[in-house]
């Protein structure tokens, strides 16, 4: 038998390829980790020779490795699989999550620190019980707790932290970037919000060896479980670069990472990423798996925390409309510096007043003699733009990360916090489509899971975890475009179009294949769709058991 010209063939499959609207190929060749053919199965089998692997794919549908454009794989990691977990199950109720604190405090010895991340009160079976120390103190008073909301944008801390961070109702709130919540007497509640409020707790940092195994064994797992094979890293800090460094150099490394560098937390801090501008790096510097992108700032918090910048107050709080992190002045003069180094600027912006200072702010670079149209800067979340901020967007050509997965995991607390009349026109997928503007999805992990098909669920059905209508269906799409905007457009997005994103010979064999007929099971089903097989590289990274 002649040597071997592929592989790998994987047959006998239906290939959307995202190359040629509505193109379905049988079979694809792979070759050195590289897509040598895309066709029928006929022509697939001439690449077939002794030692080539033929997978059959038995009718399944199959696409191009999913791209998740906003998560946070470098840094998040230890936290995910290192401390103690309150998402999903176990922040169905108060009394649950509790229960978990207390676990975790008859295994810790008294006076250490107890680490949890991930509740959310929408979710709560019970009426939502505001979180304070007090609650908190019910699961222990012998060792200071420190829980962080699903968003990241809030925290609780325990009567024995506080005392640990020698806080009082005397503290004064950060200058910017958050503030500690106190209640009609002025106390402290044990809550607070932004990164600067959070910084002056004293819990302690997760280890070099926590981020690394985190990444390998925890974060890398679970993306191929759900089709991601590329992604991003957003407002990395340098110890969270050295440790991807690391497991890449050592060959452990397969998902695909593109970084973005931590900005500043505020307008009080040096921004980190000055001293990486300076060095002059431009986007796709390092290789193919690990690469620099660009920089990231964050303008405001988040709509279920009340904490993201809104002209309007918010439904269940007349007297809140967020916060915003950045003096103007200062952002502007971030995002000049980052557009003069010719590097690409993602801005988190959530609220119309959070999107309006992220849009003045990239004005201000073009206004000073940069042309920012070429440098794909993005603005992410974008919930609740204007209509004439979405034809500022498509001026500027600014692309926008889609946060979809919000619609689903997190819609339940939109709706309590704006109403649901606000938000018939929030995460304006089909506008920004139909007119032209770069769209690419994400859950923007472990904020939400990193599970694309949910995404792609909100953006066709538009309902929430608990059944409710987020506003309608005014700004749904259909499930082609869903999937492109995590795929072709999210590869265009990273800089990465000649590599990935869609099944074409010479990019990277990036696929997933579904283990349920993507392309015509009913929408309401389109969330449970799971992944059969996800293969990076050419390798088979994941297979369901």
């Amino acid at each position: 038998m002649r040597a071997k010209i592929a592989d790998t063939l994987l047959i006998n499959g239906r290939f959307i390829t995202m190359e040629n609207d509505g193109e379905i190929a049988e079979a694809v060749a792979i070759e050195s980790g590289k897509i040598r053919f895309v066709g029928s199965a006929a022509e697939a089998m001439k690449f077939a020779a002794e030692g080539t692997e033929i997978i059959d794919l038995d009718g399944k549908v199959a696409a191009p490795g999913l791209i998740e454009c906003h998560t946070h794989p470098l840094t998040s990691g230890a936290e995910r699989f290192s401390r103690v977990n309150l998402s999903g199950e176990n922040t169905t109720s108060l009394e649950k999550m509790l229960d978990c604190i207390r676990e975790a405090a008859q295994i810790t010895p008294k006076g250490e620190w107890i680490i949890a991340a991930g509740y959310d009160e929408s979710k709560f079976k019970e009426k939502a019980e505001d979180i304070t120390a007090k609650v908190l103190d019910r699961a222990t008073c012998d060792h200071p707790v420190f829980i962080t909301r699903t968003c990241g944008h809030i925290a609780v801390i325990n009567s024995k932290a506080i005392e640990i961070s020698g806080l009082s109702d005397e503290t004064k709130d950060p200058e910017s970037s958050g503030h500690f919540f106190r209640d009609g007497d002025g106390h402290l509640t044990g809550m607070l919000s932004g990164p600067l409020a959070m910084r002056m707790i004293p819990y302690p940092p997760v280890t070099m060896q926590q981020r690394k195994n985190g990444l390998i064994n925890g974060v890398q797992k679970e993306y191929f479980k759900h089709g991601v094979t590329s992604t991003t890293s957003m407002g990395v800090k340098p110890e969270g670069i050295c440790n991807a460094h690391e497991a890449n150099r050592e060959k452990k490394l397969k998902l695909k990472i593109g970084y973005y560098v931590l900005g500043n937390f505020s307008s009080s801090d040096e921004p980190m990423s000055k001293k990486v501008l300076d060095m002059g790096l431009l986007p796709g510097f390092g290789d193919d798996t690990l690469y620099f992108l660009g920089t990231k700032f964050t303008t405001d918090g988040s709509t279920g925390g009340r904490t993201a910048a809104f002209s309007v107050p918010y439904a269940d709080d007349p007297n809140n409309y967020g916060e915003l992190y950045y003096d103007q002045d200062v952002l502007n003069e971030n995002i000049l510096r980052t557009a003069q180094a010719g590097v690409q600027a993602s801005i988190h912006a959530i609220g119309d007043r959070a999107i309006e200072s992220a849009l003045q702010s990239i004005e201000y670079a073009n206004a000073h003699g940069v042309d920012t149209r070429n440098l794909r800067f993005r603005i992410e979340h974008l919930e609740s733009p204007t209509p004439d901020q979405i034809e500022r967007i498509k001026k500027l050509n600014i692309a926008v990360g889609l946060s979809s997965v919000f619609i689903y995991s997190l819609g339940d607390s939109h709706i309590s916090a704006l109403g649901y009349d606000r938000l018939v026109d929030a995460f304006p997928a089909k506008t920004l489509m139909d007119k032209g503007i770069l769209v690419a999805c994400n859950s923007d992990c472990p904020i939400c899971p990193v599970n694309p098909m949910i995404g792609i669920y909100a953006m066709v059905n538009r309902v929430t975890e608990k059944g409710q209508s987020f506003g309608g269906k005014k700004e749904a799409v259909d499930r082609i475009r869903a999937l492109e905007s995590y795929t072709k457009n999210a590869a265009y997005m990273l800089w990465q179009e000649d590599k990935v994103g869609t099944l074409k010979e010479g990019k990277y064999a990036d696929i997933v294949v579904f283990e349920q007929d993507f392309l015509n099971v009913p929408d309401e089903q389109l969330k449970d769709i799971q992944v059969s097989m996800t293969f990076s590289n050419g390798e088979m990274v994941y297979k369901k058991p």
